[in-house]
């Protein structure tokens, strides 16, 4: 098919059904790796977990192979929630998350374990429920909230070895909007809109302001900061 001789129309029409498509097989992989699994088929092919055959077998990357792995315990447990994995309200990277935070709440308490699936369906299509259509940022403030994970009030500074520094801070809510808006009102200037572009520009701009020269050169080309945000 020759893309660039289709109407604008049949071209998105075409992604949309492809799209559309994706998800269907995405589904049917998060199947087939369950019963693989279930079998236990991989040990069969001389590999030694299902992660293993998802990487060195299949050649997914390690994040992918993740997800894939985690999504497909979940949908085991809730196959409900395929339907909405299909539709786009949910995406794999959510059904990983959210079955491995209620993993990780388990395997440290006595009384939750008890309860086995029963609690982790209950608790599952409640959280998911929550995060249908959010994004990535939405969906973690969702988690730490409802797995009620912990604050982390320190701030690191630490040099790495290719001539960067890392920082690592909290910030308010109030304090990440106002940054998110200084991002967009600079994003003809850092239009990457990579948090170490944006900082090293406001500092610049303070800096010339306050005392009435430039500073050291901060090309937006040649990033200082690495910033994470929580």
């Amino acid at each position: 098919m020759e893309l660039n001789k289709l109407s604008n129309n049949d071209l998105i029409l075409n992604l949309e059904k492809l799209v559309r498509t994706e998800r269907k097989i995405t589904h049917s992989i998060l199947l087939h790796i369950a019963e693989i699994e279930d079998r236990m088929i991989f040990a069969e092919m001389g590999y030694d977990g299902m992660f293993t055959y998802l990487t060195k077998g299949l050649g997914y990357s390690q994040g992918a192979a993740y997800r894939r792995l985690h999504s497909a315990r979940l949908l085991k447990q809730l196959p409900e929630v395929a339907s909405k994995l299909e539709k786009g309200t949910l995406n794999l990277t959510q059904l990983s998350q959210v079955q491995k935070s209620i993993k990780d709440q388990v395997s440290g308490n006595k009384e939750l374990k008890e309860q086995g699936s029963k609690y982790f369906q209950a608790k599952a299509l409640d959280v998911l429920k929550k995060i249908e259509n959010q994004n990535s940022f939405e969906t973690q403030k969702t988690l730490a909230v409802e797995f009620n994970k912990p604050v982390l009030e320190y701030e690191k500074v630490f040099p790495q070895r290719n001539s960067t520094i890392r920082l690592e801070v909290n910030l308010t809510e109030e304090q990440y909007e106002a940054l998110e808006t200084s991002k967009m009102l600079l994003s003809h200037i850092c239009p990457d809109g990579k948090w170490s572009d944006i900082l090293a520009e406001l500092a610049e701009r303070y800096n010339q302001r306050k005392l009435g020269k430039k500073t050291q050169s901060v090309s937006a080309k040649e990033p200082v900061y690495k910033h994470v945000a929580s």
